[in-house]
């Protein structure tokens, strides 16, 4: 019984806000800074143009401490989320009811009850509806989400079917008001956008793979799953909540961290053809060294997640907008990876097929046990971080020093 994932559905937030815009606003808030214009120019070279934002730069500026920034994080995020995960069930031809799993993922307010309890009722799912409500995972949400509603529905007797929605509010870290900036308070407040994202998951061996309403097959059927911590990455990229509000910093590994996920990546696909990429767009290095390492052609493979990123990271909505993006286009040829990174350091993979190649490549060993992914024997086990450390959303900083420091390059 395949598993497939339906076409994902995007929903930016309402304000769009310019590299420009916001490169102005910075410049009058941090004027007299030595470093600001050197750090601007980093921002320029993300591969950004715009942002949507839930608010325009000034009310989002405007926001004084934790508890208010947090809230208006959450609140703006559950009103993206309620809107999108009702598009995915109209666009599924489903309704409440028919949801056997809703999987969230949600990492820019600290809010209890979250984010998979509050849309239960929002959305009127059945109350035994099943819930993971994944809440530190940041950029690599939507992979993993994906990654557990796949596991769940395959270990599911007749089948079933997941809703996955992810949802971010990360203009909540332009902050100026938290301080003197540094350079990671540029680019982290500048290179993420707000939206949610929603992809009905599901395995009915009655319909086999007609994802959409009336049945129009648009999706990917998922042939085997990853999901792998990065041993000694902790200090990558790494977010604090203090008085201010949530903020996010890296370190000297953030440069290097998706190259040493490669190796594993590869190990994990173990020689099965990779004809095409959705990687997530953390930044033109990450986007093009992923895609390199996969033995791809990271101009063409890479026009999807170039296209995203020049709307903002989306954090963990980015993946299953660069899925969408594919969908979108000419039917991808023979069998993909998805791949989203984030912080531990962590990343999630799908083995996938178009859903209309569904007599396509599969591995010779047949479909996989999708609960039976598992890193390799050798690694060993990651040290935990020191200090309180939540959710950090990995950026790509190829072009730029990763400072141990605030302030220590630019």
């Amino acid at each position: 019984m395949d598993v497939v994932i339906g076409r994902p559905v995007v929903r930016a937030a309402p304000y769009r806000v310019g590299t420009d815009e916001l490169m102005a606003d910075m410049r009058a808030r941090y004027a007299g800074h030595p470093k600001v214009e050197v750090w601007l120019r980093m921002l320029r070279h993300t591969g950004v143009e715009d942002r949507p934002w839930i608010s325009p730069v000034d009310a989002t500026a405007a926001r004084q401490g934790v508890r208010e920034r947090s809230r208006a994080a959450y609140e703006g995020a559950r009103e993206l989320a309620v809107g999108v995960a009702a598009d995915a069930l109209e666009q599924a031809g489903l309704g409440a009811g028919d949801i056997d799993l809703l999987v969230t993922t949600h990492t820019t307010s600290w809010t209890v009850p979250g984010l998979d309890v509050d849309l239960v009722g929002l959305l009127g799912l059945r109350p035994d509806v099943a819930r993971v409500g994944l809440a530190t995972a940041a950029c690599s949400g939507g992979g993993h989400a994906l990654v557990h509603a796949a596991r769940f529905l395959r270990g599911r007797s007749g089948g079933g079917r997941a809703l996955v929605v992810a949802a971010e509010q990360l203009s909540t870290l332009y902050n100026p008001s938290a301080g003197p900036p540094d350079m990671q308070a540029v680019l982290y407040g500048g290179l993420f956008g707000d939206s949610a994202a929603a992809a009905v998951v599901s395995a009915d061996p009655e319909e086999e793979g007609a994802a959409g309403a009336g049945g129009a097959r648009a999706g990917f059927v998922v042939d085997d799953v990853w999901e792998f911590v990065l041993p000694d990455s902790s200090g990558a990229y790494w977010g604090v909540i203090d008085g201010d509000g949530l903020a996010f910093d890296s370190g000297p590994d953030a440069k290097r961290a998706p190259g040493r996920v490669l190796p594993h990546l590869t190990e994990w696909l173990g020689g099965r053809p990779v004809g095409w990429a959705a990687v997530h767009p953390g930044g033109p290095g990450i986007i093009e060294g992923t895609l390199t390492g996969l033995g791809l052609d990271a101009e063409v493979a890479g026009r999807h997640a170039r296209a995203s990123l020049s709307h903002g990271n989306l954090g963990g909505a980015a993946l299953l907008d660069v899925l969408a993006r594919t969908l979108a286009d000419d039917p991808p040829e023979g069998p993909g990876v998805a791949v989203a990174f984030g912080p531990g350091f962590t990343a999630a993979g799908l083995y996938l097929r178009d859903v209309r190649d569904r007599e396509g490549l599969r591995d010779a060993r047949g479909p996989a046990d999708l609960g039976d992914s598992q890193p390799p024997a050798d690694l060993r086990d990651a040290p935990a971080p020191e200090g309180l450390r939540v959710t950090p959303a990995p950026a790509d900083l190829r072009d730029t020093p990763a400072p141990a420091a605030p302030d220590a390059a630019g």
